[in-house]
C-alpha cells in the first residue's frame, strides 16, 4: 500500500512539511508522479516508511551513554 505525504505525516505524528523535506533530501524512499516541470504527486510505500522509522529507532542498547558535564555542580 502507498501512502500520501499527509497520511505518512499523520501516521508518524509529524508535519507534512517535514515529510516533504525527508523526500527532498532523499532520506525517505518515495515515488514522484509528475510531468516535466511539475511537482506532481508523492507516494510513499508503507514498507519504506517502516524501514525509515527503524533506522532512527533508539533503544537502551544503541543509545549513547550519558555525558557528564564537569562545569555543572551536582
Amino acid at each position: 500500500m502507498n501512502l500520501t505525504v499527509r497520511d505518512a505525516a499523520r501516521r508518524l505524528g509529524v508535519s507534512p512539511s517535514l515529510v516533504y523535506d525527508w523526500c527532498r533530501r532523499h532520506l525517505l524512499t518515495h515515488f514522484r508522479f509528475a510531468r516535466p516541470g511539475k511537482r506532481g504527486k508523492i507516494l510513499i510505500p508503507d514498507d519504506a516508511l517502516g524501514e525509515f522509522v527503524e533506522r532512527f529507532k533508539v533503544s537502551p542498547e544503541t543509545a549513547p551513554s550519558p555525558v557528564r558535564l564537569k562545569h555543572i555542580r551536582q
